[in-house]
């Protein structure tokens, strides 16, 4: 290899290495931002024109913190720059990283076919020497299984041989992609020792949190799947013990704090379900690499189905509510509070309120949503009718239902929410942040996920 390990941070401090990463997407472009921080020539490819040309005017294609003057300054300077051909900009590239999506199919099936498109145009510009990094999350074995062969079949090299190939996946959120990539400790893992060290010196560049270095890309591949199993599961639980506590009476936020302060309990918050780019697609990547294997994961499936079902409980909930009310889901004037995935993001990949939106239209209900991360235009480009402010949104409303905890969500006054919505108003508390008692002495009707005591 070209890279000498010993060698990486200084040269790149100098501006003498090319990155390359390959994917702008909701990971990638913050990647290519933090190896252009640390001076190194960044090339961005994508295949999206729309992306690259607004990345080339200094523009960002992602609301998250930073990130939009890390780019117009790198942009600015000449040290990043976007192109649409992935083979001409990996052609003139010491490092190639990789930040594609991977996917899952209508079968619930691993889908790797960006992946795999990707990696062909790879191969075709590999330089002998250079280094590539897998980021985007994948099953184990997949990057010898997939990526490998790929890249050498149109490359003509050699992995270990003629270039490096490593595995390092990122470990980070939306709304803290930047913070995150420098901050957690970054796991990576190398087809040999030299990749594994190039890619360990390459990333120690970028990643303040420290390094820890996997025995084998499968190993390294199956920890960042794990990581997501076990978050999924453990809301899986929440929500499990949640639907219990609506039965028996009990409010499971109150038994969640308590059982909380044993240090070995860490019961998670339950909620609409679960959304954005990792939780809903991993574990079938998991269970897919299983079938594989004749192994079946009951619980990593269970999970899955749980929390998928949590959209349609909520629904029930607000049904529930209506029909203490008198009324019925058919016809009813409902108001969603929030589209995001989660808290105080503008993101809707796999967002749990958009299921939740499906099905209170397919029981009849008239439909308003509203968040405040969203221009009320962008959410009407959706299909979903909205309003420009939230006191407009719940005008006469007969149903308010709150799917996520933003800020602004969390500073609503139950007595001004009863002043504008219809009389008896049914609100729906899926994010826990509503005083269920304010509620009901404003007049209005209660009902929150696990929140059994307050259940007519």
């Amino acid at each position: 290899m070209r890279l000498k390990p010993r060698e990486i941070p200084k040269e790149l401090a100098a501006g003498n290495i090319t990155v390359t990463v390959v994917g702008l997407g909701w990971m990638g472009l913050p990647l290519a931002c933090l190896f252009a921080e640390a001076e190194a020539r960044v090339l961005g490819a994508d295949r999206n024109p729309k992306l690259v040309e607004r990345v080339n005017r200094g523009e960002s294609p992602i609301d998250e913190p930073r990130l939009p003057q890390l780019i117009a300054k790198h942009v600015g300077s000449g040290r990043l720059r976007a192109l649409e051909d992935v083979e001409k900009a990996v052609s003139t590239s010491d490092v190639i990283a990789i930040t594609v999506p991977t996917l899952v199919d209508t079968q619930k099936q691993a889908d790797y076919s960006i992946l795999e498109s990707a990696c062909k145009e790879i191969g075709r510009g590999l330089l002998p020497g250079a280094l590539v990094v897998l980021m985007s999350t994948v099953a184990p074995n997949v990057t010898e299984r997939v990526v490998k062969p790929i890249l050498e079949k149109h490359s003509g090299l050699i992995a270990g041989e003629d270039f490096g190939l490593a595995y390092s996946p990122i470990r980070a959120m939306a709304g803290r992609t930047l913070k995150d990539i420098q901050e957690y400790r970054r796991v990576v893992g190398g087809l040999d020792q030299t990749s594994l060290k190039t890619a360990s010196a390459l990333l120690s560049t970028i990643v303040k949190g420290g390094l820890v270095e996997a025995s084998n890309l499968k190993t390294a591949e199956a920890s960042k799947i794990f990581e997501t199993v076990y978050r999924d599961m453990n809301i899986a639980l929440a929500n499990e013990l949640a639907l219990y506590c609506e039965r028996a009476g009990i409010d499971y936020l109150e038994t969640m704090r308590l059982a909380n302060t044993l240090p070995y309990s860490h019961l998670h918050y339950p909620g609409t379900g679960v959304g954005g780019h990792c939780l809903p697609l991993y574990p079938y990547m998991l269970q897919t690499e299983a079938h594989n294997l004749g192994l079946k994961l009951k619980l990593v499936k269970m999970s899955r189905r749980i929390n998928d079902e949590m959209p349609r409980h909520v629904a029930k909930l607000a049904a529930s509510g209506l029909r203490q009310a008198g009324k019925s889901l058919t016809r009813a004037r409902v108001t969603v509070l929030g589209i995001s995935y989660r808290a105080n993001v503008k993101e809707t990949r796999y967002s749990p309120a958009v299921e939740l939106i499906a099905a209170l239209k397919r029981r009849g209900s008239k439909v308003t949503v509203y968040d405040p991360r969203y221009v009320y235009t962008e959410i009407k480009t959706m299909g979903y009718d909205s309003e420009s402010t939230l006191e407009a949104a719940v005008s006469e409303a007969e149903c308010v239902i709150v799917t996520v905890g933003h800020d602004e969500f969390k500073k609503i006054d139950p007595k001004n929410l009863a002043a504008l919505t219809a009389k008896g108003c049914v609100i729906v508390d899926s994010s826990g942040i509503l005083d269920p008692e304010s509620v009901e002495k404003a007049g209005m009707i209660y009902r929150g996920v696990g929140r059994g005591v307050w259940k007519r």
